[in-house]
């Protein structure tokens, strides 16, 4: 039996079916559990990188609207979690954009090393400034 982190997505939605936050629930190997969890305009703004990824697990639309958690397999989920953790800390809507296209578009290795480097010192924000949300001259 192969042990992998568990993933799970979760899209909450306002009273009027627009997306209000997205989730990413993650058990790691030894049980432990962590959740980034992005909610107002990032959120609005995250959804079609989060929809980008979450494409080639072959989602119907049924389990996007369902408000269910989607299980997702270790490298989709990876990917999903660098996106919300990627663009958390950020207020302009042009970098939530900017790096929520970037991390959309990452292969998944490439995406598999970034979430690595998350938890070294300066991982996130090397992330960051790779996909032009540094300072702006």
């Amino acid at each position: 039996m192969t042990r992998n982190e568990r993933y799970q997505c979760v899209v909450e939605r306002d009273e009027d079916g627009r997306v209000a936050a997205l989730t990413v629930l993650t058990t790691d190997l030894e049980g432990t559990e962590r959740q980034v969890r992005v909610n107002g305009y990032r959120a609005i703004h995250l959804v079609a990188g989060f929809q980008e990824i979450l494409r080639s697990s072959r989602l119907r639309g049924r389990d996007w609207t369902s408000g269910e958690p989607i299980v997702v397999d270790p490298q989709l989920g990876a990917q999903v979690e660098l996106l919300l953790r990627a663009v958390k800390p950020l207020q302009r809507v042009d970098r939530i954009t900017t790096v929520a296209e970037g991390v959309a578009a990452m292969s998944r290795e490439e995406a598999a090393y970034w979430h690595a480097q998350t938890s070294r010192r300066n991982g996130l924000r090397s992330l960051r400034l790779l996909l032009g949300e540094g300072p702006k001259r």
